[in-house]
């Protein structure tokens, strides 16, 4: 199964940031590295999904890549015959993305940006799901259970830095049906790969050894190293073993920052 790809992505560990120095840029180095960027800080590169289109036999399809996306993928699977997928930026024609030989699943990616069409000639059933890498910082509204008059914001903090340094804060919620979930808001910390979010008992770790030490629980990937984002919990997570959040690299086993949490009084 043969797969034309225009960029490969390699993602390192997350022991670097903007205190190192970083290395010259070649024609060798992601994508990511080589796309200039202006303004403010960018978070960690992330993919979002676009779309995902599915049908059986050849059919078209047009997509909106955003103008800041660093590239794009299409990661497609079929279930028999062959598959092909092409991609048309313009009048100027089409252009092979990928193909294999059905039932099997292969990845193509591209750097265009703005309005895509994609066509696909298929003999059989296929789906296809197109992704957008992005710098920007995340914003995710508040989790609409968050609002509702039976749920009720438990502790919150504000994220201090450890081996990194980091601002926002940390909110811990009871959403209506007894299940915990847990907002960052503002959040913000040096751009990076491989890193976490912890629940752990510690009240305020200050050191990566205190954070490993105390018992914790790995929630989820962080989703961005920039910008108000949630999570929800695991069901029957107790709110009395969590007293503050850290945000882990488990790549290089050190503690980026960490959100020690206050709880709130109930108003009378």
């Amino acid at each position: 199964m043969a797969v034309a790809s225009v960029a490969v992505l390699v993602l390192g560990g997350c022991g670097g940031g903007p205190d190192r120095k970083a290395p010259a840029v070649d024609a060798f180095s992601p994508v990511e590295q080589r796309v200039a960027r202006n303004g403010p800080p960018r978070a960690s590169p992330r993919w979002e999904r676009v779309t995902r289109v599915a049908g059986r036999g050849p059919a078209g399809e047009r997509v909106s890549i955003a103008g800041g996306a660093i590239q794009w993928r299409a990661r497609w699977r079929c279930r028999s015959g062959s598959f092909r997928i092409f991609a048309a930026p313009g009048p100027a024609g089409r252009r092979l993305l990928g193909q294999g030989r059905c039932p099997g699943r292969g990845e193509a990616q591209s750097i265009g940006t703005g309005r895509v069409r994609l066509s696909v000639e298929a003999s059989g059933p296929w789906q296809v799901v197109v992704e957008q890498q992005v710098d920007t910082p995340i914003a995710e509204r508040p989790l609409p259970a968050m609002r509702s008059p039976a749920a009720r914001l438990l502790a919150r903090g504000a994220f201090y830095g450890i081996e990194r340094s980091a601002k926002g804060q940390a909110q811990l919620h009871r959403l209506g049906g007894g299940r915990l979930a847990l907002r960052l808001d503002g959040f913000e910390t040096s751009p990076n790969v491989g890193l976490f979010v912890w629940t752990s008992t510690a009240a305020r770790p200050r050191t990566s050894k205190q954070a490993f030490r105390a018992p914790h629980s790995t929630l989820a990937e962080l989703k961005s190293t920039s910008g108000s984002q949630n999570y929800l919990l695991p069901r029957g997570t107790s709110a009395k073993e969590i007293r503050s959040v850290v945000i882990w690299c488990e790549p290089v086993r050190i503690a980026y920052a960490a959100a020690a949490l206050r709880r709130v009084e109930r108003s009378r």
